[in-house]
Order: C-alpha cells, then structure tokens, then sequence
C-alpha cells in the first residue's frame, strides 16, 4: 500500500525532490528497523 502510494505521488513530483524524498525516507525506515 505504502509503495503503491509513494510510487503516484513520486510521478507528480520532480525528479529532485523524489530523490531527496526517498533519501528522508531510506533514514527514516533505518531508524524504525535498526
């Protein structure tokens, strides 16, 4: 569901802004796992 929904809402954004959202991401799923 999650990815589903990350995957439309990184095609209405640009391509800078996907890459740095995907970054805060990566983090903050270390942090929640790790």
């Amino acid at each position: 569901i999650v990815s589903g929904f990350c995957k439309s809402v990184f095609k209405e954004l640009p391509m800078e802004f996907a890459v740095e959202a995907q970054k805060l991401l990566a983090v903050s799923l270390e942090g929640a796992v790790g």
